[in-house]
């Protein structure tokens, strides 16, 4: 059963990825998890309805948010297909999002193993200063890689030669 406002997407990868794989800002994700946890319907200041919700699968879980009609209508237990969605970073914090472009299908309920001891959303993430990627606040710098390309010293024009002073 398609959500509604989700129009089919034949151009969207099917790949599915795991939980423990998402990175921020990663984009065109495809996951199957169950719905663990929904909080209350938060009103925009814009209009409309989201609803946070705690998605998980073997690997890990993380914060969903889902607007309006499509938020409404997923439960706890619920088992979603999510094709083309994207994950990013809202206030340090990893977030997983279905989009305009993305779709979310219900698939199955209450029958898949999931664990919540691995919440990607708990962890608050910062920029690492010398990879310029996210990293998990807390974890160790990352090692700038090496080039492969060893660059051979500046060769120096030929000096002269002085004569020695008389």
């Amino acid at each position: 059963m398609n959500l509604p406002n989700n129009p089919p997407n034949s151009q969207l990868p099917t790949q599915n990825i795991r939980i423990i794989d998402i990175k921020p800002f990663a984009r065109n994700l495809n996951l199957v998890f169950i719905v663990v946890d929904k909080g209350p319907p938060i009103k925009r200041n814009e209009g409309g309805i989201l609803y946070q919700v705690l998605v998980a699968d073997q690997t890990a879980c993380i914060n969903m948010t889902l607007f309006d009609a499509i938020g409404d209508q997923v439960q706890p237990g619920d088992i979603l297909r999510l094709r083309g969605g994207y994950a990013t970073i809202y206030k340090e914090i990893l977030n997983l999002y279905a989009g305009k472009t993305g779709i979310v299908e219900k698939i199955n309920e209450f029958t898949m193993q999931f664990t919540e001891n691995n919440n990607l959303s708990a962890q608050q993430w910062i920029l690492d200063p010398i990879t310029k990627n996210f990293v998990p606040k807390g974890a160790p710098p990352q090692q700038s890689v090496p080039s492969p390309f060893k660059m051979a010293p500046k060769q120096m024009p030929p000096q002269q030669q002085q004569q020695p002073p008389k």
